[in-house]
């Protein structure tokens, strides 16, 4: 079972290929166990770029752990 303080340094970050490298090994690296979520925030469909401010707020509720983030 995976602690989810362990888990804390993953918060806010961008999923690329250094983040999924650090991923434990117990830890799906598509979260289709629903390890993690995502927001989409660039992208080719998208007319600009949304701007966003990572906080210092986190967010923890009996099952999950989230970083807040505000629209810059």
């Amino acid at each position: 079972m995976i602690r989810i303080k362990s888990l804390r340094r993953f918060l806010g970050r961008v999923i690329d290929k250094s983040l999924l490298n650090e991923l434990p090994k117990d830890v799906d690296p598509c979260g289709e166990n629903g390890e993690f979520h995502t927001f989409t925030y660039d992208g080719p469909l998208f007319k600009q770029k949304v701007d966003l401010k990572l906080t210092d707020k986190i967010v923890k509720g009996t099952y999950y752990w989230y970083r807040d983030f505000v629209l810059s």
